[in-house]
């Protein structure tokens, strides 16, 4: 049994999905809105006065994204001199899309630190300083892919951080959609360096100040490997 399920990953991927069916409060139902990309979905539903959301999450690691990347020199050559040193080391051994983005991955993870002090959250800031929040993690992140001629947008939303009994505490958040010019779109985390299924995607022009803050009730939650 052991050798089939390795010769089964061997030959066809399997992936990791995570779903879960969350309540959340009406008064904030203007908020939020219905998302799909190729690893996640967020489906809303206003029945009986409650406001429910099915999410459905894999990790990007799962997509096909083994192709080359080369990197944007024209767009390169007009940054902050030692912001186009890091870019340049960032596409060592960067023949696929993959490699590259394990590549922006281990240098946000060793060279970034997080920081709630009040330092500028551009991309040029974040990779002098080396200090960020989650929209300088993103901004810097979004200036990784432009430099390899890949559309990137911020996100915002929610992380959903695991609170007491079935109660999610939702915590303000940016992250990444990465376009990939097949069609392919998919969420990166540059500062957790993972998606699942404990985020909320929301509208664009949400002002986080303005939210009063709330909690989100676990419905349902299971996950399951697919191939």
């Amino acid at each position: 049994m052991i050798v089939f399920i390795f010769l089964l990953m061997v030959i066809s991927p399997i992936r990791e999905v995570d779903n879960v069916k969350l309540s959340l409060p009406t008064g904030q139902h203007e908020i939020f809105i219905n998302y799909s990309n190729s690893n996640f979905s967020q489906k809303l539903s206003d029945h009986n006065d409650m406001l429910t959301a099915e999410i459905k999450s894999s990790n990007y690691l799962n997509l096909n994204l083994n192709f080359r990347v080369l990197p944007n020199r024209k767009y390169i050559s007009a940054l902050n001199p030692e912001v186009q040193e890091v870019l340049l080391d960032l596409f060592d051994d960067s023949q696929s899309l993959r490699n590259y983005l394990a590549n922006v991955s281990f240098f946000l993870k060793k060279q970034i630190r997080y920081s709630e002090m009040n330092l500028p959250q551009d991309a040029t800031s974040v990779i002098l300083y080396k200090r960020a929040k989650c929209v300088g993690y993103a901004n810097a992140t979004k200036v990784f892919f432009d430099a390899a001629g890949i559309n990137s947008k911020v996100v915002k939303g929610f992380y959903l951080k695991k609170g007491k009994k079935n109660t999610m505490i939702p915590i303000p958040h940016r992250w990444v959609e990465i376009h990939l010019a097949n069609g392919v779109k998919f969420f990166y985390d540059p500062q957790y360096q993972r998606f699942s299924a404990n985020y909320i995607a929301t509208r664009d022009d949400v002002d986080f100040k303005r939210v009063k803050k709330f909690k989100v009730y676990v419905i349902k939650k299971s996950k399951k490997i697919v191939n």
